[in-house]
Formats: structure tokens, C-alpha cells, sequence
């Protein structure tokens, strides 16, 4: 990465700072912080033409999902081939013994459902994921078209006695497919865990036990290392009178060599009234079981609460959870509420064993922020349940502000700009982007909760898109002790370069033929806080005779009209 400190970009750093700077300054502002034929991407500058990346997307009706070509050097034009359907193919057998034995297997032919998850081995950070039932197999083997990729491969057949298999760094390319055989343990190979879930066992005065009759609850064992399922899902207790929470968890024979395993029972509906809970189990395993959620109470009705905004006015159409440890141990998440006009809401809770946590979503756009508050459950006899604190005051998100330039100089009005969120952290709903468009002088102005965030920036016509990575700190909007806001040095929209060419494939046997809607997007592969990732930096669509056209960055001069 190439990197000029030209005294443009301190100058608009110490302006920045005025406002409130961002508590990582950025590596560039525009192509003119950087050397001749650079561009200022995202991490920093770099070279348009190099470290490229291209996926393509011939079309999942016809089994062409994505393929990756790394594109070392752009030419004036790129074309691509798309070999074939990518595959994952295999078959589906059963031990007939308690050992793990090829000559001793039998053809598994009952339904089984396949799922494939994993990333590109091109493009760091895009997600892949496929999954696909098969029933009645054809002499148990079966072939599952996927993208380009390293997966892990699971089956999970439909019987819940037989446990599911687990294949780790499966990889499919357009020179190799891959194949996963899989051979389900026999019933003398698998474990099995017979129990009991309740809610509570008394000894005294008489032996009993409480069951769970509140809502429906499923048990199904993973490693608890790496979150692999061990077993199938199971139903434990309907969560209707008569259901005594007996079950038979059949396991896979890879928890016998495990340090430890864990035992996930959670209801069935979040919100139900009942908490989730984990037990951990090591080998030797026990001949039979008693799960125990544990004395968390019953579930209490309509809890009144309010959000307000920082102004003490009422906040509508937040999205509020509480959720926390309750009574046993276990963990207990309300259904999501909406708040009102006046900006109340209603939620379910169980007892709390000490204190819940309240968080609020407002909506995007406003000026109230994501809100956590530590609440409590009032709930004596005779009187109405209710919150302590019975309102949450929201935080207000930080004013963002900055500047849009087109590669000549002058404002960049009328462009759309969207905020993503790429901290979410641990919390039960992520942030909603946040859209707007620049005004006649080409400024925007949103307001955004702390944390790391991408802002891009897309124009019309020949100009291609950009973004750019900033972090929001509450610290650093703050000017003594007055909220001022971020202000984000301008930028200057780099040039566009058109780039055409044509995608063909080899699907109908009949040679290298045009493929029409194929969707083209080009990458840039970098490195951004010591993390491999991918920056989009423009995408096509094929038309009727295999062609594309897309708009990607460059430094070349405008070209006379």
C-alpha cells in the first residue's frame, strides 16, 4: 500500500479534528493523497488495475452458481468461461456394526437433508451457503450443485434416531468438484442418551418433579468448540399436561473422544415463557439423565415499559428485547416489541435472577440511538407488574457529516449514500443501514451509533462507486462536554473507467457458448485491520449475448469531448 502524506490530507485531518476526527485517521481522502496511477481505495491507495478479483454468476436456475477468477493484471477487456455446475457429490451409507468399517456398510436410502456452508477461496469474507433434501436416493448417492468455495458439509437425516455427520474443509473448484461419502453410525455405534427435562426436582416433603407444560422444548447435542451438531433436534416436551419431558438423544460416536459435550435444550418459541439452557456432559456418559432447567418461575404477563428519546419525548417504533439469567440459570429473551406513539410497549418475562437487559433498536435515521438499560421486574401480589426503571431514556446516535466532490472539483449532488454497520458485536438484532442522498452542495449528514462502519457512495452515469471506512466514537464528538458531531474530511469520487467483455459457458455440451444474465461483480482483495476482505468496486449483468459493461475506478485523465 502506497501512501502520500500530502500536506492536503493533513490539512483536511486537522479541519476534521476541529469537529471531532475520527479515532483512526484515514489512510487517504482522495486519489490526490496518493502517488501517480494510484487510487484511493478503502484500506488505503492502490493500484486499480491489480489485486483484483471477479465473481460470476451465471444463474441458480440453471445450476451456475458463483465462480472466482483472480484477475492479476486488468486488461482493456476481461472475458470469463464458466465451467459447468460446481458439485458436491457423494453418497449415503450406514455401519452395520458398532465399528467404523467400509465392508460393513449398507446403502442409506431414507430422506436426508444436505447443507453446505462456508466462504469464497477468492474473495475473503463472501459467504456461501446451500442446502438440499434427498429422498429416495438412487442407490444412496446424490449431487448437490454448489459456488466455489471451502465448506463444511453436514447430513442430517430426516430419522432423528440416526445422528447427523459432519465433513469440515470441503473444497470446490472449477478444476476438482468434491466428494463426501457418509456413513452414519448404526444404533450399537451410536450414543444414547436417554432423560428426563424438567423444570424442577423436589425431594421434599414427597418426591416430585415439575414438568414443562409452559411451551414446547428441543434438545440437541454439539460440540461445544467448534458448535458441530452431535445429534438431531428433538422434541423433549410439548409443552402441553401430560408431557413429562422424556426423550432418547441418539449421538454421534465422535462424542465418546471428546474432552466434553453439551446438551442444548431450548423452547421452541422464543419468548415462550420458558428459558434455554446449557448442560455440559463429559465422558463416560451416564445410563440415563435428569436435565433440570431449574426453578425459573412462571412466566408474567403484559410488562408495561416507555422509551424515550433524549429530549424526555416518546420514542415510536423502536424494537425493544429484554432478555437475562433467570431463576436456574438458564437465559430468557422476550419476543420483540414495537413501541407505540407515545412510545410504550408490552413484553412477557419470566423472574429475573437478579437484573435483565433492556435494549432498544430505534429506527434508522433518527436522532435516538441503539440503548442498553439494566432493568428490573416489579411484581408483588395485589399489584400490577411493572419495569424499574419504568422507562429507558435513549443515548443520541453521534451527528456524521461530510462532503461528496465529483472528480473535477464540483459538488456531487443528488448521490446515494448508504451507512452499513461491520461491528455488530454481540447483541440480538444488528443496526439497519442508513440511506440518504447529498444535497445541491454535495453534503451528507446522518447520525450513526459508535463503532466501525462503511459508508458508500454510489453516483449515475460513467463515475464508479466507492466507499470508505470510518469509526464513529462517541469520545471523539465530544468537545467539552458538548455533543459537536463527526465531521469527515471531504472526499473526491474517483474516475470511471468502462470495462467490457463477455461471459460464455460450456453448459449445453455444445462448446464455449454466450451466457446471458450472468451477474459480474468486480473485487478489490486487500488486507483492512490485519484481516483479508473484499471491496466491491463495481458490478454487471450480461445481456442476451454473453456481454457486460461495468464502471470500475481509475486515474486516467478525463478524456476531451
Amino acid at each position: 500500500m502506497s501512501l502520500i502524506r500530502s500536506p492536503r490530507l493533513l490539512l483536511a485531518l486537522a479541519l476534521a479534528g476541529c469537529a471531532g476526527a475520527p479515532a483512526r485517521p484515514p489512510p487517504c481522502l482522495t486519489d490526490l493523497d496518493c502517488a501517480e496511477g494510484l487510487v484511493c481505495f478503502p484500506d488505503g491507495c492502490g493500484d486499480p488495475t491489480r489485486g483484483l478479483a471477479v465473481e460470476v454468476l451465471g444463474g441458480s436456475n440453471v445450476g451456475l452458481f458463483p465462480q472466482d477468477f483472480e484477475v492479476p493484471q486488468l486488461g482493456t477487456t476481461q472475458d470469463f468461461e464458466i465451467k459447468g455446475p460446481l458439485s458436491i457429490v457423494g453418497s449415503f451409507q450406514r455401519e452395520r456394526t458398532a465399528s467404523v468399517d467400509p465392508t460393513e456398510r449398507d446403502i442409506y436410502t431414507d430422506e436426508v437433508l444436505v447443507r453446505a456452508t462456508g466462504e469464497s477461496q477468492v474473495l475473503p469474507g463472501i459467504a456461501r451457503s446451500y442446502q438440499q433434501r434427498f429422498a429416495m436416493t438412487d442407490r444412496g448417492t446424490f449431487s448437490m450443485n454448489v459456488g466455489q468455495g471451502k465448506y463444511t458439509v453436514s447430513a442430517f437425516p430426516t430419522n432423528l434416531e440416526v445422528p447427523p455427520q459432519t465433513f469440515p474443509n470441503v473444497v470446490v473448484s472449477p478444476d476438482a468438484g468434491a466428494t463426501v461419502n457418509f456413513a452414519f453410525a448404526s444404533v450399537a455405534g451410536a450414543v444414547t442418551l436417554p432423560g428426563r427435562l424438567l423444570k424442577k426436582r423436589i425431594t421434599t416433603p414427597t418426591p416430585s418433579e415439575l414438568y414443562i407444560t409452559q411451551a414446547a422444548m428441543d434438545l440437541q447435542a454439539v460440540d461445544p468448540a467448534t458448535g458441530e451438531a452431535l445429534s438431531q433436534r428433538i422434541e423433549t416436551s410439548t409443552g402441553r399436561p401430560g408431557s413429562r419431558g422424556d426423550f432418547i438423544l441418539v449421538v454421534s460416536p465422535k462424542a465418546k473422544t471428546l474432552p466434553r459435550i453439551e446438551l442444548v435444550a431450548t423452547p421452541r418459541e422464543v419468548g415462550s415463557g420458558v428459558p434455554s439452557r446449557r448442560f455440559s456432559l463429559s465422558p463416560p456418559f451416564p445410563p440415563a439423565l435428569t436435565l433440570e432447567l431449574g426453578d425459573f418461575g412462571e412466566p408474567v404477563k403484559d410488562v408495561p415499559g416507555q422509551v424515550l428519546g433524549s429530549d424526555g419525548q416518546p420514542l415510536d417504533g423502536a424494537t425493544v428485547v429484554i432478555e437475562g439469567t433467570v431463576g436456574g440459570g438458564g437465559t430468557f429473551r422476550s419476543k420483540l416489541a414495537t413501541t407505540d406513539a407515545t412510545g410504550a410497549f408490552k413484553v412477557d418475562l419470566l423472574p429475573p435472577d437478579d437484573a435483565f437487559t433492556l435494549t432498544v433498536f430505534p429506527r434508522a435515521g433518527l436522532r435516538a440511538g441503539l440503548t442498553k438499560v439494566n432493568v428490573k421486574l416489579k411484581n408483588s401480589p395485589g399489584q400490577p407488574p411493572a419495569l424499574d426503571p419504568p422507562s429507558a431514556k435513549c443515548v443520541d446516535r453521534i451527528p456524521v457529516s461530510g462532503r461528496v466532490l465529483l472528480p473535477d472539483g464540483s459538488p456531487a449532488a443528488m448521490l446515494a449514500v448508504r451507512a452499513v454497520e461491520t461491528s455488530t458485536g454481540e447483541r440480538p438484532l444488528p443496526l439497519d443501514d442508513v440511506n440518504l442522498l447529498t444535497d445541491v452542495d454535495g453534503k451528507y449528514s446522518l447520525f450513526l451509533d459508535p463503532g466501525s462502519w462503511r459508508i458508500e457512495f454510489t453516483p449515475l452515469g460513467e463515475l464508479p462507486a466507492t466507499s470508505r471506512l470510518v469509526t464513529v466514537s462517541a469520545a471523539a464528538a465530544t468537545m467539552g462536554g458538548m455533543l459537536t458531531g463527526q465531521v469527515f474530511a471531504p472526499i473526491t469520487l474517483p474516475r470511471g473507467r468502462r470495462l467490457t467483455g463477455v461471459v460464455t459457458s460450456n453448459l449445453s455440451g455444445r462448446g464455449s457458448v454466450p451466457l446471458p444474465n450472468a451477474q459480474v461483480r468486480f473485487f478489490r482483495v486487500t488486507t483492512i485491520e490485519g484481516k483479508p476482505a473484499s471491496v466491491l468496486l463495481g458490478a454487471g449483468v450480461t445481456n442476451g449475448v454473453g456481454s457486460y459493461t461495468v464502471i470500475l475506478p481509475t486515474r486516467e485523465s478525463a478524456r476531451p469531448q
